[in-house]
Formats: C-alpha cells, structure tokens, sequence
C-alpha cells in the first residue's frame, strides 16, 4: 500500500494566547429539532425544522454578518415533514435548500421539498419532487448563476435509485433518473458540485450489500439546463468507500477523498485501524490509482477532508492510541502534491469528538475542532487553526472565545465560504456535568478583512 505522506513533522504547532483570530465571540442561537448551516461572502443561511417528528415543518433563516440570527420563515411544502436536509448558498446570496418531507411514520412514499431563493428575502413556498419511496440521502448545490441542483438517493423494495432534480428561477424543475441499482447493491455518499462551467457532477459510491468490497465511484455529468450524461461507475478500491466524499474543480476535474475501515468508539480505549486513501479523475476521466494519504488508528472522531475547485485540499486526522487521540494535519497543493503530516494542536493523549476542515478559495485552510485531556469522557473545549496563505501549513492553533459561564463546549460543525469567511455552531453548557446541550453561533472572518 503506497503512502504519501507519512512522517510527522518534527516540529509542535505553536500556541497563541489569544483566542482563535477571525472567531467572534459565540452567540446563543434558537434550539431546533433537525438543520445545518451554508455560509457565503456576506452572510449565511439556517434550514432547519420545527416541531414534533409528525408535524414538523421547514424553517429558512437569513444568518447576519456577525452570526446573529434573522426571523425565521416558514417555507410551505403542502404538508407537514421534515427530515434529511441540505442547505447551499452562493457568495451573492442566492440559495437552496432542500428536505425529505418525511413525518418519520411507516410510509415509503416520501417527496423532497426544495426551496431556491435568496437570502434578503427567503422564499417561502416549497416545490415538491416527487420520489415515490424512501430517502436515503440528499444533497444541494448552488452554482454562481443561481442554478441549483438537488440530488438525493430513493429506495424501494427492488433496489435504489439517484434522482437529480435542476432548478432555476421562474421555471419548473427538470428531473432526471441518474442510475437505477440492484437490492445487491449499496449507495452511499452523494455529493454535488458545479464546474467552472456551470454544469453539475453528481457522484456517490456503490458497493456490495453484505461484502467488505470492492468500492465504486458513480458520476453523472449534467449539462446545467437539466440534461445529464449517462452515469459512469469505476472501481477505484478493493475496500468500501467510507465517508468518500468528491469535490469537483473549475475544469470538471474531480478529487475523491474516503476512509478505509471504521471510526471506533468516542471515549473508549478501544481504538480501529483506518486509513484515508484518494483517486482524481480529470474532466473526462480515467480515475487514477487509489493511495494513502495517511494511516493509523481512530478512537471514534472521523477524519475531515476539504479541496477548493483549483484542487487545493486538506485532511484532518484524529490519531488514537490506547490513551487518547491526537490531531494530525496533511495538505495538498493544486499540483497534487501531499506534503508533511504534521501534529495540530496539544500533544500527547487528547479527547477529540468532531474535527473539521475547510479550504477557500485562495488554498487557506481553517480547523475547528473539540478537544480535551485524554483521561476526560468527552471534549470540554473548541479549538480553531487556519493558514495565513496557501503556503502557509496549519500550525498555530487556539481555543475559540467562549460566552461568559460556559464551561464546556463540544461537537463543533464548520460552514466555510469560499472567501475565508465563514460560520462556526457547536453546544455548551454552563455546567461541568450533565448533557452539553446550549447551541451556540460563530462567525469567521478571513484574514486581512
């Protein structure tokens, strides 16, 4: 098995004793059921749900440039359901989100609801795609036109299916069938991406049902007015493709990044081998051979990968041993190039639940991450690193500002813009047990701003 990258680097990231730059000062957000966060060039966006499981109903707020949150609005699908979702959203503001309009009862007739609108003035009513079965997955993307494109994966009792619907404002959507698969197979990781080009890629992995492998990459390339090619499946691992996730660049090039093996267990000494191994595709293909980025073992936090549409690209690692975990850091440079595996925040044994990575337009890279000591039964504290500039390796890390009586804070998620901007949302408690539960919203400005 070839490795790219595999010697630490010698030297230990420095510690600042402010706090994270570029990190404001958390704010204390609205609790909600299910949702996530999309961040662009001036602010960002919340879909998320309201209500119990069989009344539940979609919600769109306009998130400020100083992470505050907007009024939210209902946004009218035609019935109660809500649950996958995925939200996009453009540096000029224009925005989709998406949602399985499922009310988590026994039917297997479950429509998604897609919204596409701009975030000054968040649409309202929901066009529905009807599925006619299960949702397994959904995904958006938004390109800079305004063109959004929702995909998700349906199943039924004879096997699974990806559908792809484009939208566009002032016209119906245009729906297509991407592959239908047999009940022997498994489809898993949808992603969806834009070219320099305006034109969609659609890409998941397949695998056997009840077997360890081989692993296959899915792409169907549409043509941005609806139309698609017909997909295109290729091995590219003996193994399944865990957490494989695709990133599509300006050329229509694509980059793959997954894990072989499994996470382990968070707050055990139980630890689980894995590595993270990658393939590229140019804009008509082939795949290139599979190699490791890194490898080691997980004490349950999931490797993070990030990459820009110029192929800049970054890997988080949570490293375990039988004492505790520690984060290690590989980049990428747009020529393909892996560079040093290099130690990102404390060292020795650490408690690490959730690490994120993101990469912006210009090949910064920014972490976030939870941490704690490695004899803690779960992280107590956020921590944040970003490079200065595409050359600049993630080195310098610190803890994020926390509000006044938060003593713990945990299971960070990153909403990165493609300017450097972004937005951060984790939980806190003001106690130092029970559940950490308080959600709290942070915005990052890029550097130089």
């Amino acid at each position: 098995m070839a490795t790219v990258a595999a010697a630490v680097a010698a030297a230990l990231p420095a510690v600042a004793g402010a706090t994270a730059p570029g990190w404001s000062t958390p704010h204390t957000t609205s609790a909600t059921t299910d949702g996530s966060y999309a961040a662009g060039a001036s602010g960002g966006v919340q879909l998320f749900g309201t209500g119990g499981a069989p009344t539940r109903t979609a919600q769109l707020r306009a998130i400020k440039q100083d992470a505050t949150q907007g009024t939210a609005v209902g946004v009218n699908a035609g019935a109660p359901g809500f649950d996958i979702e995925d939200v996009s959203i453009n540096d000029s503001g224009q925005l989709i989100g998406a949602w399985s309009i499922d009310t988590e009862s026994i039917s297997t007739n479950v429509n998604i609801g897609a919204a596409l609108g701009v975030r000054t003035s968040l649409p309202r009513t929901a066009t529905v795609l009807p599925s006619g079965a299960l949702i397994a997955e959904v995904q958006t993307a938004i390109d800079t036109n305004g063109t959004g494109v929702v995909a998700w994966i349906q199943s039924t009792p004879v096997g699974q299916s990806v559908q792809a619907a484009t939208l566009q404002t002032g016209q119906a959507p245009i729906i297509a069938q991407l592959i239908v698969l047999p009940t022997t197979l498994e489809v898993l990781n949808l992603d969806v991406g834009f070219d320099g080009s305006h034109h969609p890629v659609v890409t998941w992995s397949v695998g056997p049902d009840n077997a360890p492998g081989p692993g296959s990459i899915g792409v169907a390339r549409g043509n941005g007015q609806g139309g698609f090619a017909p997909a295109v499946e290729t091995q590219v691992d003996t193994t399944l493709l865990n957490k494989l996730q695709t990133f599509v660049t300006s050329d229509g090039g694509l980059l793959a990044l997954w894990a072989t093996g499994g996470p382990g267990t968070i707050g055990t000494t139980a630890t689980t081998p894995i590595s993270v191994r990658f393939s590229q595709a140019g804009p008509t293909g082939p795949w290139s051979a599979a190699q490791t980025v890194i490898t080691g073992a997980t004490g349950g936090a999931l490797p993070s990968f990030a990459a820009n549409a110029s192929g800049r690209a970054a890997v988080l690692f949570p490293l375990a041993t039988s004492g505790g975990t520690t984060l290690r850091s590989v980049l990428r440079t747009t020529a393909g190039t892996w560079g040093t595996v290099r130690l990102l925040g404390p060292s020795g044994a650490r408690r690490i639940g959730r690490a994120n990575v993101g990469v912006d337009s210009t090949g910064r890279v920014v972490a976030l991450w939870d941490d704690a000591g490695g004899g803690s039964s779960q992280p107590a504290r956020v921590l944040a690193a970003r490079s200065s500039s595409s050359s600049n390796p993630l080195n310098t890390y610190n803890q994020v500002a926390q509000r006044k009586g938060d003593q713990r804070c945990n299971t960070p998620s990153l909403a990165p813009a493609s300017t450097g901007d972004g937005l951060g949302s984790w939980s806190c408690s003001s106690s130092s047990t029970g559940a950490v539960t308080s959600p709290r919203l942070a915005r990052l400005t890029a550097p130089g701003s």
